[in-house]
Order: structure tokens, then C-alpha cells, then sequence
């Protein structure tokens, strides 16, 4: 169903984190606009949500995540279709060498998620179990990546 809302008040969320991932380009909003050959002004209204000036295109969008790397825009456009991006490099693996780091780690999360649903027991965890427990997760889903891309 499509709102009646316009789209940069839609999808405000997006639209901020697209103009701040472009501030912080080297040179701002304008030097991305001089790079793709279109006015600083437009292209800055254009991505401010706040401002009346309709949206860019698609494509231009797309130019300005690519030029800024905006990390915060995709992942904001990732949400929008409740999806969470994580925010690592899947590196190409071998399919014996991904199946091995893969089962090494879930070795590894399977000590440390044992003694943490212990002290998980109340519903949460302390600072000093997140602390081991968040960089573990993050390579377990790196390595779920890997594998993922190493049997396809």
C-alpha cells in the first residue's frame, strides 16, 4: 500500500542517514555534487528530509552510497525491509577451510554461551559478559557468512 506521505517524511530515517553519510564525504554534499556533475544546492535539498525539493533518483541515491560509502544509508535501507546488515568484509574462503573456522567458533560459542545462559538466568547480561560474548557472536556471524559463500 502506498503512503500519502512524501517520501523523504516516509522514509525520514533513510534520508538523514543519507545526508549525514554525504556531509561527511570529503568536501561535504558539494563535493559529491561536483564529482557527479549536478548542483550542490539541488543534490543537498534533494536528501535533506526536511526540505520541500523532491527526492533524487534512485540512481542518484546510488551514486551518492557509493562515492560516500555510506554505511549508514544502506543499513538504514536495509531496515526498511526488516533487515539488519552487518558490518564486516566476508572474505573468500576455501569449503574446507570455512567448514573449519565455522565449527572451530561454534566450539568456542558453545563454552562461552554455556557459562553465559548461567548468568543469563535474570534476562540479561553484564557488562563483562557482553564483553566476551559480542566480539565471539560477530565472528560466529562472519564465519556463518564464509561458509554460507564457500558451499553456494
Amino acid at each position: 500500500m502506498r503512503s500519502t506521505r512524501p517520501v523523504k517524511q516516509t522514509h525520514r530515517a533513510l534520508f538523514l542517514a543519507l545526508q549525514a553519510d554525504a556531509k561527511e564525504f570529503p568536501g561535504g554534499i558539494r563535493a559529491i555534487a561536483e564529482t557527479m556533475g549536478v548542483n550542490g544546492a539541488t543534490l543537498a535539498n534533494g536528501i535533506n528530509p526536511d526540505h520541500d525539493a523532491p527526492p533524487p533518483s534512485f540512481g542518484v541515491v546510488l551514486e551518492i552510497i557509493a562515492l560516500a560509502q555510506a554505511k549508514r544509508a544502506m543499513f538504514a535501507l536495509a531496515q526498511i525491509v526488516g533487515q539488519v546488515p552487518m558490518d564486516f568484509e566476508i572474505e573468500a574462503r576455501g569449503r574446507a577451510e570455512a567448514i573449519t573456522m565455522f565449527l572451530s567458533l561454534v566450539s568456542s560459542a558453545s563454552k562461552i554461551l554455556g557459562a553465559g545462559s548461567e548468568a543469563a538466568k535474570d534476562g540479561s547480561f553484564d557488562a563483562e559478559e557482553r564483553r566476551a560474548l559480542e566480539p565471539l557472536l560477530l565472528q560466529l556471524m562472519k564465519a556463518t557468512g564464509e561458509l554460507l559463500v564457500a558451499i553456494r
